[in-house]
């Protein structure tokens, strides 16, 4: 099952990039056509795939421990310190993922009625980007303090070296 939201989640980054590439690529060879100007939507429809790949991303390098960090006092103490100092991270993590989720959810509701100027669809889909990817970190989050608290591997043995 955790493969299966992995390699979903994956290729749902993979699918906006080549989204992405493939449009503004087209809309900047269209305009080198006499008598067409590009396709008029597609600097819209890029920017909200890229918030959404952006969000989507961003649970994942939760998971990977990819976010930026700064661990030389972690690396300095010993390992029962290091553990709490982790678990305290996580914490924080997990008060801003849900200012995230909160507001974010807040937002796309509010914003419903809102068209984009482009498309004309509602807002909303472009704002939902934050509440599902502020779900995906919580998950993430909720996960590594599950393992921190087990003993398994986690980022506070990891940090060993």
């Amino acid at each position: 099952m955790t493969k299966i939201y992995i390699h979903l989640i994956e290729a749902l980054i993979i699918l906006g990039l080549i989204v992405m590439v493939a449009l503004t690529f087209t809309s900047a060879m269209i305009r080198f056509v006499p008598g067409f100007g590009g396709i008029f939507w597609a600097e819209e429809v890029t920017r909200y795939v890229s918030i959404w790949m952006v969000f989507l991303a961003a649970g994942l390098g939760v998971r990977r421990g990819i976010h930026l960090s700064a661990d030389m006092i972690a690396m300095a103490a010993p390992e029962s310190v290091r553990r709490g100092m982790f678990l305290f991270a996580y914490a924080l993590m997990l008060v801003f993922e849900g200012v995230l989720l909160w507001y974010g959810t807040q937002l796309a509701i509010s914003n419903h009625a809102q068209q984009s100027a482009s498309l004309r669809m509602p807002m909303s889909y472009a704002y939902a980007a934050i509440p599902a990817g502020a779900a995906i970190m919580v998950f993430e989050t909720l996960r590594l303090i599950v393992l921190e608290l087990t003993g398994t591997s986690t980022a506070a043995s990891l940090v060993d070296d």
